[in-house]
């Protein structure tokens, strides 16, 4: 007689759902309760994809042993493999854009200090409205599997080398071809509605750019253009209103300065206050400049704000424009001058030989980060101009900017294309949601590899960890303890030199103190064009045409 075993199932009765399940959290703790017993590694992140949890499993393999673990500042980062925290990242960021389950592959270090390849699955849990609750983590050993790859790419790389010893040319092709595809993968006075304002132009910008790349119709594109069009005024309205030293892409035009002084005036008397004097001086026929008229302006504003402040808000301010011939050694011929002279404290001449270092004020803490002259120094180097400044102790200072005299107007060039990367890994570190995934999503379609970060701790630990970056992307809104400036001087103590863009919505960021480091500011919003080519300038910066870049 066969042995036979009788079961009955009875259906266990619900409790009743407490309040913290209709959030998913009731659900989690026994969840979490559940994986615990599994003999598998299982990870949980949050909705923004922040890991939070790690099973026992996990735990035992990375540890040897459970523990209290606090994983907000990205410590799980220090079990990845260097070379696989691109592709990690990159995994993490696209699935939390398209919010579905996604896989790759990584090295994780065993608490005896060796690597092994594993498959990690990620999967969203959601709601029954759709909206996630966490993410599910797994990770499969694939080290057998590996293996049989080696082997066989081991096989392969036999085979091509005898091919490549009868053609060298292909030789060479293969060669480049092969080192392509292993770089793509190891690679505050601005605030309330303005600064709101840029961030949420900022996000709607990109999205229309990328609105424009998928349309056809020249009626649509019309459409797409009026929306970039106003969100590029209303970007410049918002520079306005937090100071104007924002920094834009700048668009060189034949412009008549006492055309632009005459509109800017009614700013100027607001901007100096209504206890100190300002005067203007305007020639009665002054030549015609090539400048932006955005960056003229913030340029006038940043010179006035800084003798309103010499005055202590009750000096005179004057402002003079005239024609003049200039004799001095670079800059011989006619040239317009443009000068803010003020009656304040004056300055040492300690302090005058410091005024365009970037890293230097002698503004109170909170009250500025030194941007405002190293800015227009910026702009007057631009347009190929000078900038002169004269101080005495007591009775003031002038700064004389020189503009040359404009050239007739050539024919206009047509923009050049948008350009692309080269699988270059960029930093990206952004602590808005919307905005991470929309910047993630430009940079993708560029042709680069993305690395998010959501604090500039969790950026600090992927660098550290041994992943190489080419350049960084980040929000100036961080404090402290941790700023991006603050991140850079840590990064150069240690020699660690990566350029940096950092995107602000105010004059106000403050900038990194490292001087080896090169950095550009780039104002909120702007357009993807502008984003591409900032990009390329500071990942090859003596490059000028597409022709000039580096081969892959």
């Amino acid at each position: 007689m066969l042995p036979a075993v009788q079961c009955y199932v009875l259906q266990a009765e619900t409790a009743s759902p407490e309040p913290d399940d209709e959030l998913g959290l009731g659900h989690v703790n026994r969840f979490e309760a559940f994986l615990d017993h599994l003999p598998y590694q299982i990870w949980m992140a949050t909705p923004h994809g922040e890991v939070t949890w790690f099973n026992q499993a996990l735990q035992e393999y990375a540890y040897r042993e459970v523990r209290p673990l606090s994983l907000r500042e990205g410590i799980w980062i220090d079990i990845v493999h260097p070379d696989d925290l691109a592709a990690v990242n990159t995994g993490l960021s696209r699935a939390l854009i398209t919010e579905k389950p996604t896989g790759y592959r990584l090295r994780i270090k065993r608490h005896d200090g060796q690597f092994h390849w594993f498959f990690s699955s990620l999967s969203p849990v959601k709601n029954a409205q759709g909206r996630i609750l966490y993410w599910v983590g797994a990770n499969l050993g694939i080290d057998s599997i590996r293996q049989s790859e080696n082997q066989l790419r081991d096989q392969i790389t036999t085979l091509s080398h005898q091919l490549r010893l009868k053609q060298q040319a292909l030789d060479q092709a293969e060669t480049y071809l092969a080192q392509a595809q292993k770089m793509g993968m190891v690679n505050q006075l601005s605030a309330g509605v303005a600064h709101d304002m840029k961030n949420l132009l900022f996000i709607t910008g990109l999205h229309a750019g990328m609105l424009e790349k998928q349309l056809g119709e020249p009626e649509q594109l019309e459409h797409v253009d009026v929306i970039l069009n106003t969100i590029q005024k209303a970007g410049s309205l918002a520079s306005h209103l937090t100071g104007f030293s924002s920094r834009k892409s700048m668009q060189l035009a034949a412009a008549d300065p006492r055309a632009l002084v005459q509109d800017l005036e009614p700013l100027l008397s607001k901007a100096v206050g209504q206890n100190a004097e300002l005067q203007l001086h305007m020639a009665s026929s002054i030549w015609p400049i090539s400048v932006d008229k955005l960056y003229f302006e913030n340029s006038l504003i940043n010179l006035c704000i800084n003798a309103r402040d010499a005055t202590e808000e009750h000096g005179q301010i004057t402002l003079t424009a005239e024609n003049v011939l200039l004799k001095r050694a670079g800059h011989v011929g006619d040239y317009v001058m443009v000068s803010v002279a003020d009656n304040g404290m004056g300055m040492s001449e300690e302090i005058k030989v410091r005024i365009f270092d970037m890293f230097f004020t002698t503004k109170p803490e909170g009250k500025g980060a030194g941007l405002g002259l190293p800015m227009v120094k910026n702009f007057m180097d631009h347009v190929q101009g000078l900038i002169e400044v004269e101080s005495t102790q007591g009775l003031g200072t002038i700064v004389s900017l020189y503009f040359p005299r404009a050239q007739p107007a050539a024919a206009q060039v047509p923009q050049a294309a948008t350009p692309a990367g080269r699988q270059e890994t960029i930093l990206l570190i952004e602590p808005d949601l919307a905005a991470r995934n929309a910047m993630a999503q430009v940079l993708y379609g560029l042709d680069y590899q993305v690395v998010t970060a959501y604090l500039p701790e969790v950026a600090l630990r992927y660098i550290n960890s041994g992943m190489k970056v080419d350049l960084i992307i980040a929000a100036d809104e961080f404090p402290a303890p941790l700023s991006i400036a603050n991140m850079q001087q840590e990064l150069a103590r240690k020699q660690i030199l990566i350029p940096l863009v950092l995107m602000t919505s105010s004059e106000e960021a403050e900038l990194p103190q490292a001087r080896e480091c090169r950095y550009v500011v780039l104002s909120k919003p702007m357009d993807i064009g502008e984003l591409a080519r900032t990009v390329q300038r500071m990942l090859h910066p003596g490059c000028t045409t597409p022709a000039d870049l580096p081969a892959a």
